[in-house]
Parts: structure tokens; sequence; C-alpha cells
């Protein structure tokens, strides 16, 4: 089969930039992560019930009680929801600081971002499954979201009803009920799981068919320029195996000794429609988008615009055309990707406190700021392009 070829190829004789910085090793710690999501998926999914009168039994008794290591499986399974991803927008972050989505990895971005949002979708589904309180009206505020579109400006009756039926699409009926259970748990355990694998396959091919960004932005000519270079095997799997190891040793950390964190002690309650918790929110990693979502006075426009800083997000290899690479040689970018990075985090503390009138102007001002960012990336590349072309096409 020429294995051993293939594995020459692929490890040892592969060249990678010799400068490469520890938040390069993001994207293996994401694809470990997601391996141990599969494994303990995988476990759990042969004792959980996927009904109502069933479903928080089968978690919080058969799985965390009766089933040996049971309860590590799912301890495991929750704190690698969040772990994941964490470092996915880690990822994300390092990949927008060191413009790893501009030419010839525009395919690499986009296929990350299709994988960041079949990801959020992958959490989404599998929060409801516990069936607890907190996963319950969680989900709940998250599918009630689309009717927003009723505060249209204009055609709201047309908006309405198309807001109204993907609400009662994602919930299978007017309230959360069996069908809604069956249908998040036939995505989160097949569907999502299958499409996830495919998405990362395409991510890691295009990454070595494009080849491995560096810090400084330049592009390295691997047979004029070998003393930049480095072999993948043995210099970088090394080092990131050295890394993975205290990324596991904290992991694991956190799923022995501080899984509160992971299991709020609300959500070892049964779900009840008929009791509303004081304050209901989704998981942190959608906090940021429920924040701008609730903080604009429309619904209508809220719902737009979480959904518009998605789809800036996928284009921004076409919003930025800079041919300068890297926050390093660029301070302009390098001011706004802070401010950028600093409104995400505030945004997201701002999802968790409760929906006063200052909260809401704060996160009107942290919103438009991360609409600045983007915006400003056609602005700052047109300067950059005449920095360009006075140094004679020099980067």
């Amino acid at each position: 089969m020429g294995l051993r070829g293939t594995y020459r190829e692929r490890t040892v004789e592969y060249k990678v930039p010799k400068n490469l910085t520890f938040p390069y090793v993001f994207g293996v710690l994401a694809l470990i992560t997601f391996a141990l999501q599969i494994i303990s998926g995988t476990i759990l999914v042969m004792y959980y019930k996927p009904v109502i009168t069933h479903a928080f039994d089968s978690v919080n008794y058969t799985i965390m009680k009766e089933i040996d290591f049971g309860w590590l499986f799912r301890h495991i399974h929750a704190a690698g929801a969040n772990f994941f991803l964490a470092i996915v927008y880690l990822h994300m972050f390092t990949g927008i600081y060191y413009n790893a989505y501009k030419k010839p990895r525009e395919l690499v971005w986009i296929v990350g971002w299709l994988i960041y949002f079949t990801l959020l979708v992958t959490a989404l589904t599998g929060y409801l499954l516990p069936w607890g309180q907190l996963s319950y009206w969680g989900t709940v505020v998250i599918t009630e979201i689309p009717t927003s579109l009723a505060d249209a400006p204009i055609l709201k009756d047309f908006f309405g009803a198309i807001g109204e039926t993907i609400s009662m699409w994602m919930k299978g009926g007017y309230r959360l009920e069996d069908l809604a259970l069956g249908r998040f748990f036939g995505l989160h355990v097949i569907l999502l799981p299958l499409l996830l694998l495919g998405l990362v396959s395409i991510h890691l091919f295009l990454v070595r068919a494009a080849g491995i960004s560096n810090p400084e932005g330049y592009e390295i000519d691997k047979e004029k320029e070998p003393e930049k270079v480095v072999p993948f095997h043995p210099y970088v799997t090394l080092k990131e195996g050295a890394i993975a190891m205290w990324y596991l040793a904290l992991f694991f950390f956190f799923v022995f000794f501080y899984m509160h964190h992971f299991l709020p002690p609300d959500n070892f309650e049964p779900a009840d429609p008929l009791k509303t918790p004081p304050h209901i929110a989704p998981e942190w990693y959608l906090l940021g988008f429920y924040e701008v979502f609730r903080s604009i006075p429309s619904k209508f426009w809220g719902f737009v615009a979480f959904n518009l800083i998605l789809l800036l997000l996928l284009l921004l290899p076409f919003l930025d055309f800079s041919p300068i690479k890297s926050a390093r040689r660029r301070p302009l970018f390098f001011v706004m990707f802070v401010v950028f990075v600093i409104s995400c985090m505030a945004l997201t503390i701002l999802g968790t406190m409760s929906p006063t009138p200052t909260n809401a102007k704060l996160g009107m001002f942290f919103t438009a700021l991360v609409f600045l960012f983007f915006l400003s990336l056609p602005v700052i590349s047109v300067i950059e392009w005449g920095w360009y072309k006075t140094k004679g096409g020099q980067a």
C-alpha cells in the first residue's frame, strides 16, 4: 500500500516554517478534543434514551450511577464540549491575527468557518439532550429567536410567517417535546458528527495543500530558503506533542475536580415547561451572539445583526485584501484586532448579566465596534496598498 512512503512524505519530508509560535498548536488541540468527543459520545449514546420521560434519568441515574465509569465519560463529554469551543475560538483569533485567511488560504478559512458553524449547531443540539431545566429553557430561548422576524419594518406578515415556521421546525411543534428531542438526538449523534468529520478532513487536506502560514506573514520558498524550514517530524510533532500532554493534564484536572463549571447544579433538576427560571441564557459560546440580539431594541435588526456578523466572518478573506500579512507588520490592523477581541469578550460577559438599560447600551456599543472591525478592513487594505507601492512592491 506504500504506507511507509506516504508517512515519510507527509511527516519527515514535509517542511514547515521553523518560526511557528505557540498559538499554531491550537489546531492540533482542537483535533485531540474532537477525538475525545467522538469516543466519549459513542459510549454515552449506548445508554441514552431520547424520550422526554426517560432522557433525564438515563443521563443522571443510568449513566452517572449504574454504568461503570459512566460518570467519567459524561464528564469528559461535557467538559470537552466547552474546551472544544474555547480552542476553536482561540484557533480562529490566531488565524485572524496572522492573516491565515489570505491567498492562497482563502478556502482553508471558508472550510474552517463551516466547521465552526457546524460545531455551534452540534453544541446546540447536544445541550438539550440532558433534559434538565437549563438545557430545556436555554434551547427554548434559541428556538424562539427566529420569531423576531415578525418585527420587520416591512412585510411583517411575510417575515413573521417565515420566522414562525423556522421556530416550529426547530421545536417540532409549539413546544419542545419528544419530536424535538428525537430530532436533536439524531442530528447530534449521526448527521452533524459525520459532517464535522468530512469538513475537518477537507480542512486538514487544504492546510497541507496551501502550506502552513508563518507568524511574520512572508511566504517561504522551501527550495530557495531551506534554512527557514524544518521537517514536520520530529521537530513540530515533538513540540506539539509536549504541549498536548500539558493540555490533556489541564483538561482532566477539570474533569476530575472542577466539573461544577460544566455541569451546573440547576441542570440536575428535570425540565419543567411550567417553571421558568428567573434568568435564562444559552451557553457561554453563544452569549456574544445572544447579547448582540437582545441589546438592539428591534428584535428583527438584532436577528439580522448577529447573522450579519457570521456572514462577515465568512467573507473575511475578501474584506481584507491588503498585500501585507500578519498583524505583526500591520499597526492599523493590530489596533482594530485588539478592539475586535475586547469587544467579543465584553459581549460574552454582558450576555451573562441581566438585561438592564445600561447593559443594553453597552451591548450596542460593543456590537458597533465589532462591525467597525470588519468595515475598517477594506479601508486599511487600501492604505496598505499605498504603502506597498511606495516601497516598490516589498511587503
